[in-house]
């Protein structure tokens, strides 16, 4: 993807797949400037990178109250996942769901059913999955 457009700034080639703040933090996580074009980052900053993307976690600190909730728009497009098992068809072995998905549902607690029914498939499937080994 990158490489299709070389001289084109990073940000600007991930904006749409990498919601752009959380893309400007992880360029800078990884010590890379945004206006970094692809032909000028070197392998050892685009592993960074990718190992931040993969290696980020974070702590929930609660929930904000019912007046405050919303629909989340966006996410993993549908057409990216094994509808069956949930399983990312890009990424062999990342299962995903709920609010992760692009999905969209009315606020007040419908959202819930999708979440629990896809939370439930890619469990089952995750813990069923054998990834494949390099001997």
């Amino acid at each position: 993807m990158l490489n299709e457009v070389p001289d084109k700034y990073v940000k600007n080639s991930l904006r749409g797949l990498i919601e752009e703040r959380y893309l400007l933090f992880m360029l800078e996580q990884a010590g890379i400037d945004d206006e970094t074009t692809y032909h000028h980052l070197s392998n050892q900053q685009l592993t960074r990178f990718v190992e931040c993307l993969k290696g980020f976690t974070f702590t929930v600190n609660g929930t904000l109250p019912i007046d405050k909730a919303f629909v989340t728009g966006g996410g993993v497009s549908l057409k990216e996942i094994w509808p069956k098992t949930m399983m990312s068809k890009i990424q062999p072995g990342l299962f995903l769901c709920g609010e992760v998905l692009d999905i969209h549902g009315y606020t007040g607690g419908y959202n819930i059913t999708s979440a629990l029914v896809t939370g439930h498939v890619a469990g089952q499937e995750a813990g069923r999955f054998e990834p494949e080994t390099e001997e």
